[in-house]
């Protein structure tokens, strides 16, 4: 790999790994608060998820390689994991963060989608997800332990139940995505400006400081 690629890379995953990290520290923190209905059109898993695969899907697209989701998830999981330990936190969610990248990587190895805002990019989540929503429940109710209706009352309801809501939303806001998208075309506007701004080094190295001060102060 090329010194260039390798900086590519690096300032990809700190940039789309920032962004995940701040949406997690804001976005994220604002479904857990108490006023937020406990539903599952509203929780973590169904939107959340959904999003962090998005990131992991344009950090792929624009380094071109599979493996960048697993360093987002390595920096975003190493932000939560400071402020776990600053704070004696459960360490919980880092392992559910690296587990997203993981299984994102895995998917994307398979499908290889050439754009993320298209069937095969929905494909890619749906993958990773349902991956992501079958481990994960299966180490949260440890069948060891728990009844036969308590984990098949657990696989239906994160796995199929969240999982469909999930992958609906996904599905609504790629239209969305793929409907400005033609609007811009049709019209000519121009984002290089944008673009640059976006894709600087500094940005994405202000990103990843952003990222991990919101986490410490948004607990």
């Amino acid at each position: 790999m090329t010194k260039k690629k390798v900086l590519n890379v690096l300032f990809s995953v700190l940039l789309f790994g920032g962004l995940w990290g701040i949406l997690e520290a804001t976005l994220g923190s604002l479904l857990h608060m108490h006023f937020i209905p406990n539903t599952m059109f509203l929780a973590s898993s169904t939107i959340m998820v959904p999003i962090a695969y998005f990131l992991m899907g344009a950090c792929y697209k624009r380094t071109g390689t599979f493996a960048s989701s697993i360093y987002m998830a390595i920096l975003a999981g190493a932000i939560k994991l400071i402020a776990c330990l600053a704070f004696g936190m459960a360490i919980n969610p880092v392992y559910y963060i690296l587990m997203e990248g993981a299984f994102m990587g895995i998917a994307l190895l398979i499908i290889r989608p050439k754009n993320i805002i298209s069937f095969a990019g929905l494909g890619t989540m749906i993958i990773a997800n349902t991956l992501y929503l079958g481990v994960s429940t299966f180490i949260r109710v440890n069948p060891a332990y728990a009844t036969a209706s308590q984990v098949i009352d657990n696989f239906e309801k994160y796995t199929f139940m969240i999982n469909c809501v999930a992958i609906l939303y996904t599905f609504a806001a790629g239209a969305l995505i793929f409907g400005a998208m033609r609007l811009a075309e049709k019209y000519n506007w121009n984002f290089d400006k944008v673009k640059k701004v976006i894709y600087h080094p500094a940005f994405a190295s202000g990103c990843a400081a952003l990222a991990l001060v919101l986490t410490m102060v948004i607990r």
